[in-house]
């Protein structure tokens, strides 16, 4: 089993480790991005007034 993951990460291309990097990046950063890229909303805005510590 050790043998075929070591051959598993040996045989695999550089691009394809930076691809998934980036794909599990983008979906960790979804909620921050939305944002930027949409604006807030009024669903954005009353959960960061639910949500808020006093």
């Amino acid at each position: 089993m050790l043998k075929v993951a070591y051959r598993f990460v040996k045989y695999t291309p550089p691009v394809a480790v930076y691809l998934i990097f980036l794909l599990l990046l983008a979906i960790a950063i979804a909620p921050a991005l939305r944002i930027v890229m949409f604006g807030l909303s009024l669903d954005d805005l009353l959960q960061l007034h639910c949500f808020a510590a006093f």
